[in-house]
């Protein structure tokens, strides 16, 4: 008796990891479906600079969100194996320059490594304000100081308060869907 007892427990747990694996593989969510909802999210384009101990970075991005009214925050997420993420992270501090529809061409000058030649950042003129380079063709600015930043994944989320903004001229805004690029998913 004790014998059928013990192999009924041991056949039970047998099964019951089947029924484990089984229950995790329907949660595996569709990786198609998951890339292409995500890049459904609707997003603008930005170019983000800051400076800390004489390097210069300016990336664009596009993972950005208002956070908060009160005080006035913004998130943005910046990957993680960059130069921006470790000088924002050393700064704390950053300008989130806001782009007009027609400067596609200047966001695409900052998916590669800042260079400083000729006194412009990837060939675009700047200027440093409060030592952190502001560039001098946007639309409109926003001067950021990070308050927290969530480590999680390969692009951690630097919450910031918006302590100054700044509009040069009034137009519609850079958005990722109109360029034709994706980032996402």
């Amino acid at each position: 008796m004790n014998e059928i007892i013990f192999q009924g427990r041991k056949l039970k747990s047998k099964f019951s990891n089947l029924i484990k694996v089984k229950k995790y593989a329907e949660k595996i969510m569709n990786e198609k479906s998951r890339k292409q909802s995500l890049r459904m999210l609707s997003y603008g384009v930005y170019v983000l600079s800051s400076m800390s101990e004489g390097t210069y970075c300016v990336s664009t991005v596009t993972w950005v969100s208002q956070a908060s009214f009160e005080p006035p925050l913004i998130s943005v997420c910046i990957k993680r194996e960059s130069a921006s993420y470790e000088i924002v992270k050393k700064r704390g501090e950053y300008f989130l320059h806001i782009l007009g529809e027609n400067q596609q061409d200047m966001a695409s000058s900052f998916f590669k490594p800042t260079v400083l030649e000729h006194g412009k950042l990837n060939g675009h003129e700047f200027r440093l304000y409060n030592e952190l380079p502001l560039l001098k063709e946007v639309p409109a600015y926003l001067q950021c100081k990070v308050v927290e930043i969530l480590e999680n994944g390969d692009h951690p989320l630097f919450l910031a308060e918006v302590v100054d903004a700044v509009i040069n001229y009034d137009c519609k805004p850079l958005e990722l869907r109109k360029t034709n690029w994706s980032y996402g998913g």
